[in-house]
């Protein structure tokens, strides 16, 4: 038979269509790996763990939280956040403090520049280095090789449509792949888009549950919010005036936020101390206003 390129329309239908899957399986298979378990579960110390729970906007939360405890940074009516005292020696706070102005900025504004800052890059990076986050580049390199993939088999695609409408051959089968092959395209070029606050690898969240790090750092103001955020700043008007002006997802009760809740409460044991119950007429974890005292 006198086949277009000397291959059958559904022996074609078959190879364009392994042709349209391979791409993004391998780009899929890639991330997995990255977020592979690596083994590591020595967590340094707070910052790592903020990032740990939730990104680099955690960071930025307990660095806020440390300021505020310390009066070194004070909230206004309208949420904004204003510096009172010189820059303080932690490089975290020390870069919050640098990117407030004179009139004031939101904790959404500070999230927003601390997430290109030199030292939560260099944070991200030692991360990366020791396994527990995901490789952002390696990440976006992948997704990067598959659209060149997929950039191949659409011109392929079009090459036979053009090939094969003149002929009038049946065409409609690879038609509906071609519309595969372009929202392919589409969801490789949404996975490009740069992951400004970073995620954990399965080493990560095994550990920051189970992992080797300082657990007095969860009975301390900047520990609690690094592992359960800016809702478990003891001063509730403070806590709710970060989570308004920071777009902070928290769950609210009878108008107080709960800190018992969220991504890193099920830290129980290890966040509120030897087996105490999160609970309580206040908002904070067991009595008093801190962890499990």
């Amino acid at each position: 038979m006198n086949e277009p390129w000397g291959i059958s329309g559904p022996a074609f239908a078959w190879i364009y269509g392994v042709c349209a899957v391979l791409p993004v399986a391998l780009a899929v298979a890639n991330e997995l790996w990255l977020r592979r378990d690596t083994g590591v579960r020595k967590v340094p110390g707070l910052y790592h763990l903020a990032a740990l729970a939730d990104g680099v906007e955690r960071v930025t939360d307990t660095a806020v939280a440390g300021l505020i405890e310390r009066h070194s940074l004070r909230p206004d009516g309208r949420g904004l956040l204003h510096p009172i005292r010189p820059a303080p020696e932690d490089p975290f706070e020390r870069a919050v403090v640098s990117l407030v102005h004179g009139h004031g900025v939101t904790l959404r504004e500070l999230r927003s520049g601390m997430s290109g800052h030199e030292v939560v890059l260099e944070l991200r990076a030692d991360l990366e280095r020791k396994g527990l986050f995901v490789a952002e580049n390696r990440r976006r390199t992948g997704w990067l090789l598959a659209l060149a993939l997929y950039a191949a088999v659409l011109a392929l695609g079009i090459a036979r449509l053009a090939n094969a409408v003149p002929l009038e051959r049946p065409h409609t089968i690879l038609v509906f792949l071609f519309v595969g092959v372009v929202c392919a395209l589409g969801v490789t070029v949404w996975r490009q888009w740069p992951d400004r606050s970073g995620r954990a690898t399965a080493a990560g969240r095994l550990a920051l549950r189970y992992g080797d790090w300082d657990r007095d750092l969860a009975r301390t103001v900047t520990g609690r919010v690094a592992l359960n955020g800016v809702q478990a700043f003891p001063d509730q008007v403070v806590a709710l005036t970060l989570i308004r002006t920071g777009d902070t997802k928290a769950r609210l009760f009878g108008g107080t936020a709960s800190t018992c809740g969220g991504g890193a409460a099920s830290f129980a044991a290890s966040s509120c101390g030897g087996g105490s119950s999160c609970g309580g007429g206040s908002s904070s974890c067991g009595g008093g206003g801190g962890c499990g005292g």
